[in-house]
């Protein structure tokens, strides 16, 4: 009797924890992701829940907010086309485009069936490239609006990921499998061509988010090669690449933390992961969010590429987390833990 009545008390109590943590609401966030006639328009996402987020238009002259989508789509990702008449977004696994002028996106079914679309970068308002899961590994394509796409690399046991356009020269990193191990390369070609030359090895050491600001200076995101859900942050460090007198050098800028709960299932998670997250490059400095074992709660610094230096960003202290600022016209915006009026706070 006693065995029986425990194991129907723990049946209850898990079944009350459960219908508590069923209810309890998720943290909403809200942050910047691309701004339309020098700042006077700023296009924001607010996540609801982990696996829903919408679109808004702000005006941060009237703090007037608009939806832009119908809330049937998940819009990440997001990407202005050249000529600003509208944008792109991955929804679900599946590309789409907006244009300012109608009022439903369009989506682009390709001749081939394409998945995890990552990386995606618009060429003309026609074209862009990407990288896509194909035949058991990550490819790079050429993508255009009417459907059809041209593969500009694959290997099988290799993904290739993150490229990065530069004129007419292609950067992507390329990850190689093997039984023993799994190594991470930088690799530089001829757009459209399939020789690619080596400009820089991480051996073992994973690295995302290849990020490409002329054709002799780039910058990558490495991570553990493990992310220990169990631990309450999570390690990043950010490296620059540099071409100096014909030859490539890799060093390390600086590191940062961020909490583990954004990043594995639970209310707290970002539905676009480390997007919102991702250092961003302005002038000649870098903007980067990290937390302290004193603060649990993301702050924002920047790294001057000049003096070499981190600075600390002064803002009023509030009970949740600031995201990396976005460049808006002339300002810069920061987004984070959604405020009551969602509205974005803008630095100077």
């Amino acid at each position: 009797m006693i065995v029986g009545y425990e194991g129907t008390f723990m049946r209850l109590l898990y079944c009350i924890f459960f219908f508590y943590a069923t209810i309890l609401p998720a943290t909403e966030y809200i942050y910047p992701v691309a701004s339309l006639n020098n700042g006077a328009t700023i296009l924001c996402i607010h996540q609801h829940s982990p696996t829903n987020i919408e679109l808004l238009e702000w005006n941060p002259e009237t703090n007037h907010t608009e939806q832009m989508l119908w809330s049937v789509y998940n819009p990440a990702w997001l990407q202005m086309l050249p000529d600003n008449t509208g944008f792109s977004f991955i929804d679900n696994g599946r590309l789409r485009i907006k244009l300012f002028q109608k009022r439903s996106p369009k989506s682009i079914d390709f001749d081939e069936p394409l998945f995890d679309i990552n990386g995606l970068q618009w060429i003309d308002e026609h074209t862009c490239y990407c990288s896509a899961y194909y035949n058991d590994n990550f490819a790079l394509f050429e993508l255009h609006d009417d459907g059809t796409l041209q593969c500009l690399h694959w290997k099988k046991g290799s993904d290739y990921l993150y490229p990065q356009k530069i004129d007419n020269q292609l950067f992507y990193i390329e990850r190689c499998t093997t039984e023993n191990s799994t190594n991470y390369h930088i690799m530089q070609c001829i757009y459209h061509y399939n020789d690619s030359e080596l400009i820089a090895d991480f051996g073992n050491t994973p690295i995302v988010f290849l990020t490409m600001i002329s054709n002799t200076q780039g910058f990558v995101l490495e991570h553990a090669q493990n992310i220990d859900s169990s631990n309450l942050t999570t390690l990043f460090t950010y490296h620059e690449i540099k071409n100096q007198g014909g030859t490539w050098n890799k060093n390390v800028l600086f590191s940062f933390s961020i909490p583990t709960d954004l990043l594995r299932e639970g209310s707290d998670r970002l539905y676009e992961s480390l997007l919102p997250l991702l250092p961003r490059i302005v002038d000649n400095k870098i903007y980067f969010v990290s937390c302290s074992n004193d603060n649990s709660f993301l702050e924002p610094y920047f790294y001057s590429l000049s003096s070499k230096t981190i600075h600390k960003i002064n803002l009023p202290t509030k009970n949740g987390h600031y995201f990396v600022p976005m460049q808006c016209g002339n300002k810069l915006y920061c987004g984070g833990t959604l405020s009551g009026d969602k509205k974005l706070l803008a630095l100077f």
